[in-house]
């Protein structure tokens, strides 16, 4: 095949160099199969040609590693057919070894390498040295055959990439060091407006000059600077558009040197986000206004309604005090029943707006358990006779005369379960059954059962018959009436007062419910009292009420109708304790207060108890932030009133004093000389670090943790110490110590003592910084 390309590939070779392309061109047969025979070892592919214008078209449909290529050649030698092989763009670099029969001597006098040759080897061909020359070429190619296919991978995937980034529905872009674009994608100009090619080379500021940062600043993710994420927020002003809002979030690219390289980062329009994010702020604060006027309008028809049921309910405890027959007295416990029983629909008005709300709370004041009973029973005794149904309450002997709770909540619940009863029992009787348990840490587990022998309910509806506006037979609301809320509040108020509800029953069999709660421990004293009081109070009717519920014990009472006066009174004549209204004309409780606190000194405290008709959260801790010691809400019944007060006269017996002087002067010299504001510095540092201790004691409290109570006590207690706070430590001390010995039952006192005397030590020392002193 005198002008084809001939190819030899030896059979044990590697594949590696089996992929290695060896050009022989000779005219003379038996020097190419002389040449075959000493490369084959090296296992090459070995590709012959007879002639130069065959080794050309071989030249054209191959690239080889090395040409061995004979110099004397009929038609075209060596030479010339290299020098064409070199014109060729491909092979202008493909190694030429030439090699000829004649000595170096009988060669042209030319320049050999000029002509296009890296090596000359004359006959006879050294075999070894053959093979050596040939194999570091084969070398060289194979390792410029793997570079090449790692430049078309590294392309391929360049490629890859730049489609992806081209087609990605989000900005993308890249800047150098002195963060100047050298990238952006086609969705970051249709998010800016600006094109690549302008964006080139230039920042941020210069490209877009309209843009106006929407955040206070950048925001910075991650801890070292080759980790940092930026991201930032900003209104720009594309031509022809409304203004958008894009997130540009970047991220540095380390330069290998613990430096930066410049930035990659993405381009989000945002537009859509932040108009959400408005349209649900506003309908946030709408929807915070519409819960403020909300709870303003409960709180005002609460204290417009409690206001005149604190009267009816006062007078007629009065009444029935006094020397009646039997059918007045009757009447005048029925009287005090009924204004009872409408102040549970009150509540239960505001409890359920309460429970939605998530602010449902309960109180915690003395109160008999048998007392309660006994109300309950007589309200409804009425209702159970109507139908013919026998009433009967039991109270074990076990249970304590007075504990200590809530027994406005007890009596909701109660009065809901046996009204109930008797709602739903057509004949027969129901039962209230109450008895107590012993626990630790002065605490006692109270269980009221109320029984009946009614319609009972089905097993399958027991699970979810505490649940709002269920009710066990939707045919019941038309049969019974109700909406299905009593049980569900009963549920809530029962789990807040720590104790757990269930029923059992049975249809047509009658139904068990039954209710415990976790009611303090109460050490009983002899409801007779020793002292000076002023009243201040602008309704005559429960001026009345009050003065007669405190003077039937043996209290003295001065009255005044408004805050001016009280405060004259308060200057002119030092009282035991002041019970003070929060809403009157001229000057209102919070002014008196504050107006009577201003002028008491370091020396004195007389105990302010609050007395509102407001119930809410806000209201009592209003009353004890305007500086007032206690707070007791309306209608006020006469035994927690008569405990609240003996509480208060005690408290006050000895009054530590706010701030030891002898302290404060000591501390002001020791900044003398290093540091005239080492004083103002400290003072600033405790009322900085006081502040939030004691808004974890008042959680720590309400969450019933006395570990986490006593701790945060000793802490107050050193640093107010510190500062010769002596009545805070003082306070903080006893709290620290109750809370660590017998936990928290009885705490809540002891518990307003340290936030009030905290509030008088705050403004004492606020003053002697003012003056200098």
């Amino acid at each position: 095949m005198a002008a084809d390309c001939h190819t030899y590939r030896g059979m044990n070779t590697e594949a590696a160099t089996s992929k290695v392309p060896i050009l022989i061109v000779d005219d003379n047969a038996s020097k190419r199969l002389a040449v075959k025979a000493v490369l084959e070892p090296l296992g090459f592919s070995i590709f012959e040609a007879e002639s130069g214008i065959a080794a050309l078209r071989c030249v054209m449909a191959q690239d080889f590693a090395v040409i061995l290529l004979d110099v004397c050649m009929p038609l075209m030698d060596g030479f010339e057919t290299a020098g064409l092989i070199r014109q060729r763009q491909q092979s202008e670099m493909t190694p030429i070894i030439f090699f000829t029969a004649y000595g170096s001597d009988d060669l042209p006098d030319l320049d050999r390498y000029a002509e296009g040759a890296v090596d000359f080897m004359f006959a006879p061909v050294p075999p070894n040295e053959l093979r050596a020359k040939v194999s570091v070429f084969a070398n060289i190619f194979i390792k410029a055959d793997a570079l090449a296919a790692q430049a078309r991978e590294v392309q391929t995937s360049a490629d890859q990439l730049r489609l992806l980034t081209d087609a990605a529905p989000i900005g993308i872009f890249q800047t150098d060091p002195d963060n100047r674009y050298v990238y952006t994608n086609p969705r970051w100009s249709e998010i800016t407006g600006v094109t690549a090619e302008c964006a080139a080379g230039r920042t941020w500021g210069a490209v877009i000059d309209s843009a106006r940062p929407i955040d206070y600043g950048a925001h910075l993710v991650g801890s070292s600077a080759q980790h940092v994420e930026l991201s930032q927020r900003f209104e720009i002003q594309v031509a022809d558009a409304p203004p958008r809002f894009v997130l540009v979030t970047a991220k540095p690219v380390p330069d290998g040197d613990r430096g930066i390289a410049g930035w990659v980062g993405t381009l989000a329009d945002v537009t859509a986000e932040v108009g959400a994010e408005a349209a649900m702020s506003d309908a946030r604060d709408a929807a915070n206004e519409a819960s403020r006027l909300k709870s303003d309008f409960l709180a005002n028809m609460s204290h417009e309604i409690r206001t005149p049921m604190n009267g009816v309910i006062g007078m007629t405890d009065l009444l029935l005090e006094t020397e009646l027959d039997d059918i007045q007295r009757d009447y005048a416990q029925t009287v005090r029943s009924s204004g009872q029983a409408l102040m549970v629909i009150i509540d239960d008005i505001l409890d359920f707006s309460k429970i939605e709300a998530g602010k449902l709370e309960v109180e915690d004041v003395d109160f008999s358990v048998r007392t309660i009973v006994d109300e309950v029973a007589a309200l409804l005794a009425g209702p159970a006779r109507t139908k013919g149904l026998e009433l009967v309450a039991l109270v074990d002997s076990n249970v304590p005369a007075v504990v200590g709770g809530d027994p406005g909540r007890v009596r909701q619940v109660l009065t809901n379960l046996v009204g109930n009863a008797i709602k739903f029992t057509a004949s027969g009787k129901i039962v209230v059954r109450v008895s107590a348990a012993d626990v630790m840490n002065g605490v006692n587990i109270v269980r009221f059962e109320v029984s009946d022998t009614g319609v009972g309910i089905a097993i399958d509806k027991l699970a979810s018959i505490f649940q709002p506006f269920v009710q066990a037979d939707t045919s019941t609301s038309r049969k019974f009436g109700g909406t299905g809320l009593g049980l569900a509040i009963s549920g809530q108020l029962v789990a807040l007062m720590g104790g757990e509800c269930g029923v059992s029953s049975e249809l047509d069999a009658g139904s068990d419910f039954w209710f415990s709660i976790r009611a303090r421990a109460v050490v009983q004293r002899d409801a007779g009292g020793d002292g000076q009081l002023l009243l201040v109070e602008d309704n005559l009717i429960n001026q009345k009420v009050a003065v007669a519920m405190l003077s039937s014990v043996g209290y003295r009472v001065d009255t005044v109708l408004n805050g001016a006066e009280a405060v004259e009174a308060a200057a002119a004549y030092s009282y035991d304790a002041i019970l003070m209204d929060c809403h009157m004309p001229e000057m209102n409780g919070y002014e008196a207060t504050a107006a009577i606190r201003a002028g008491e000194g370091s020396d004195r405290h007389v105990p302010i108890i609050a007395m509102t008709a407001g119930a809410r959260r806000e209201d009592r801790e209003r009353c004890l932030a305007e500086g007032m010691d206690s707070y007791l809400a309306k209608p006020v019944s006469k035994d927690a009133l008569l405990a609240l007060v003996a509480q208060a006269l005690k408290q006050g017996q000895v009054v530590e004093p706010t701030i030891d002087v002898t302290v404060l002067d000591q501390l002001r010299m020791l900044g003398n000389d290093s540091d005239q504001n080492f004083f103002e510095e400290l003072v600033r540092q405790f009322l900085l670090d006081a502040e939030p201790l004691l808004v974890e004691l008042r959680e720590s409290f309400e969450a019933r943790d006395s570990v986490a109570v006593s701790r945060v006590a000793h802490t107050i207690k050193g640093s107010s110490s510190q500062l010769g706070g002596r009545r805070l430590a003082s306070s903080a001390e006893q709290l620290e110590s109750l809370a660590a010995s017998v936990g928290l039952s009885d705490a809540e006192p002891h518990l307003l003592s340290v936030e009030t005397d905290y509030r008088d030590l705050r403004r004492a020392l606020t003053e002697r910084l003012s003056v200098g002193s």
